[in-house]
């Protein structure tokens, strides 16, 4: 199984910290947690052994001591870190840069496995201790030692410098000039006017020319913001259509509707993956649940949560699931996640020319 993770993450607490404070995490997930634990977990709650206790009673909780919260209050210009995926695979650590980051103009490539970062060795990290190590302020150096897939053994040092980069790019995924657009997250205000911005930017449209469809790759959207994710869907659906509801600890539904604007009337389609999850993935149950788009790749895990940022009165962040989503058909995570309409296999989901030629199928032929 393929493990993604994008690199602008958290660092664990730490010695040399002040300690957490526990009774204000045991109170607030009593209140807010969308299941409270039982007391006599929560009563087992222990600095020592904080992030293994919440992850006991809630695999996606979190704790960030003050100053290490990854805020997603982001400037205008997108996300600041080394700008690139990994892949855990087959005991490697797999790169994967985004286009125009710090990682791609320091020469990095996709597929270059990373051997040791500022001299430290990766192997046998967890995605959290690797995420410790490659965060950083905007402007600082980071240096990754990497083996190119092609080379002679020799590994080579790459200088990255951290630096701000979008939440999607164009990626050219065909021999004649056809491109998609990679969605890394959704993030709160940058990511539909980063969308609609690339769209007018790709000109008269290829997805005009050619009867070419609009080709939104998903595999490796970690969600974040659900709203943006909302939002973004409501760019392709009439006014007033059922995007989803969301679920809090009380029971209570809150039903979500594309608002009234402009509508982005062009063929769809979306590549999914197991990485697909959160908004990335209730952005696809929408699409999917109005016939709007089709969907190609591999199964989506079915991780349909919403998690919650809660600054405790020592400046840490505590998050936890706070609200379960589903989509317009009432199912949500209940069902499972999201079976393509062409399911593919790894080695296909991995290569970008093969899904295009899938993605562009007449329907008859799929």
């Amino acid at each position: 199984m393929l493990t993604c993770l994008t690199l602008i993450g958290e660092m664990a607490w730490g010695g040399g910290r002040m300690a957490p404070p526990l009774d204000e995490i045991r109170q607030i997930m009593r209140e807010r947690a969308l299941y409270p634990p039982s007391e006599p977990a929560l009563r087992s709650l222990s600095s020592a052994t904080l992030a293994q206790d919440l992850r006991a009673v809630d695999p996606l909780a979190q704790y960030f001591p003050a100053g290490t919260w990854p805020s997603s209050m982001l400037s205008c210009n997108g996300q600041v870190g080394v700008g690139m995926d990994v892949v855990f695979q087959d005991g490697q650590v797999l790169l994967s840069p985004y286009r125009g980051g710090g990682a791609d103009l320091a020469g990095v490539r996709e597929g270059m496995q990373l051997l040791q970062v500022d001299g430290m060795p990766v192997v046998g990290l967890s995605p959290r201790g690797l995420v410790s190590l490659l965060q950083g302020e905007e402007g600082s150096v980071v240096t990754l030692s990497l083996l190119s897939p092609d080379a002679d053994g020799a590994p080579r040092v790459h200088p990255v410098t951290r630096q701000s980069f979008q939440p999607l790019e164009q990626v050219p995924a065909g021999p004649t000039g056809e491109s998609v657009l990679q969605i890394r997250d959704f993030i709160g205000g940058l990511t539909r006017p980063a969308l609609l911005a690339a769209l007018e930017q790709m000109g008269e449209d290829q997805t005009q020319a050619g009867n070419m469809p609009l080709i939104l790759d998903l595999r490796h959207a970690g969600g974040a913001d659900l709203f943006e994710a909302l939002d973004l869907a409501g760019l392709f659906l009439p006014t007033g259509a059922v995007l989803g509801c969301m679920q809090g600890p009380d029971g209570h539904p809150t039903i979500f509707h594309a608002p009234p604007g402009g509508r982005l009337d062009i063929p769809l389609v979306l590549w999914v993956g197991p990485e697909t999850v959160n908004g990335a993935e209730v952005f696809a149950g929408a699409l999917r649940h109005h016939g709007r788009a089709r969907i190609v790749g591999s199964c989506t895990p079915g991780q349909w949560s919403c998690q919650s940022d809660i600054r405790l009165s020592d400046s840490s962040v505590l998050r936890l699931t706070s609200r379960m989503v589903r989509p317009p058909d009432g199912e949500g995570f209940a069902s499972g996640g999201i079976r393509p309409d062409v399911v593919v296999n790894r080695e296909t989901l991995e290569d970008l020319s093969q899904l295009l030629a899938l993605s562009m199928l007449p329907q008859e032929a799929r």
